[in-house]
């Protein structure tokens, strides 16, 4: 079910135009990568989603409320790529500055601090705070309220290995409950990880429809050793639809996977692995970009 529409939105910096006649739709649960280079009018998007740019032309709602009406933020809540925190304040000073705004329980409060596991540092300053920490208690903050679409701009910048696992998790945890994400970063492999949607934003337009990594991959299977047929001319009397690349084996994915292995273990053949065949998105972002590599 949709939740959030953006209908149409233009955007100009003086006689530029950034965002161009840009519309789609946020559903309950959608997790969205959104992909371009600096410049491409990403944060522009989600700031402008949000009321804080200055619009040509455009509507933004959640639920039918427009983002011109404050109700709108207690269900579309902003990640930003900065840290607007207050140093010398604690976490639960800023939570609790949040949950008073919408007159939330203390109970709501505790759950989201568990949730985000922050509760060993909550009451100490922020200026104590790694930037890990610091990312963890905007979170907090932007779930404090159960929003139906979080927006997340850059969420995985200066964050160390772990806390990207962590983060990476949690963002897992809130998709399975049904809240509509947007994901704004330059790191393809950690969205390549985290969704099969991706949408690119090129000259103030957004391409979407066919930018889909898709979820039915093939496998490839590779296998090792030598046989009285070639592995094309097993793969052939198996009557699977098939593709061979040196030694590995390119399934199709309406076909069980299992079926390709039943056969080839069943003909003596030894398997070296099995692969789901993911596009790349590196290589999809060079193409969509015209991106060359000397």
């Amino acid at each position: 079910m949709s939740v959030l529409k953006v209908n149409q939105l233009n955007k100009n910096y003086g006689n530029k135009s950034v965002l161009r006649d840009i519309s789609f739709e946020i559903n309950e649960g959608d997790l969205i990568g959104l992909v371009g280079p600096n410049g491409a009018g990403k944060s522009t998007l989600m700031r402008s989603m949000l009321a804080l740019e200055d619009l040509k032309s455009g509507l933004v709602t959640v639920q039918n409320i427009s983002n011109r009406n404050p109700e709108f933020f207690k269900y579309v809540s902003f990640l930003p790529s900065d840290n607007y925190l207050y140093t010398q304040l604690t976490g639960y000073d800023h939570i609790s500055f949040v949950a008073n705004i919408y007159d939330l329980e203390k109970s709501e409060i505790d759950e989201v601090i568990d949730l985000i596991g922050i509760r060993t540092y909550v009451n100490q300053a922020v200026k104590s705070y790694s930037y890990g920490m610091r990312q963890h208690l905007l979170i907090a903050l932007s779930i404090l309220t159960k929003p139906l679409v979080i927006l997340m701009d850059e969420p995985f910048n200066g964050l160390d290995p772990t806390s990207i696992i962590e983060l990476k998790q949690l963002i897992r945890t809130l998709h399975a409950q049904g809240i509509g994400i947007l994901i704004s970063t330059h790191n393809l492999d950690i969205l390549e990880d985290l969704t099969n949607t991706i949408w690119f934003i090129k000259d103030g337009q957004l391409f979407k429809n066919e930018i889909l990594l898709d979820v039915n991959d093939p496998y490839q299977i590779e296998v090792s050793g030598h046989y009285e047929k070639t592995v094309e001319q097993l793969m052939t009397d198996s009557h699977l639809p098939f593709q061979v690349i040196e030694n590995r084996i390119l399934t199709d994915p309406t076909y069980e996977v299992e079926k390709y292995l039943e056969w080839l273990i069943k003909n003596g053949v030894q398997i070296k692995s099995v692969n789901i065949s993911k596009k790349n998105l590196e290589e999809m972002y060079k193409n969509f970009y015209e991106v060359n590599i000397q």
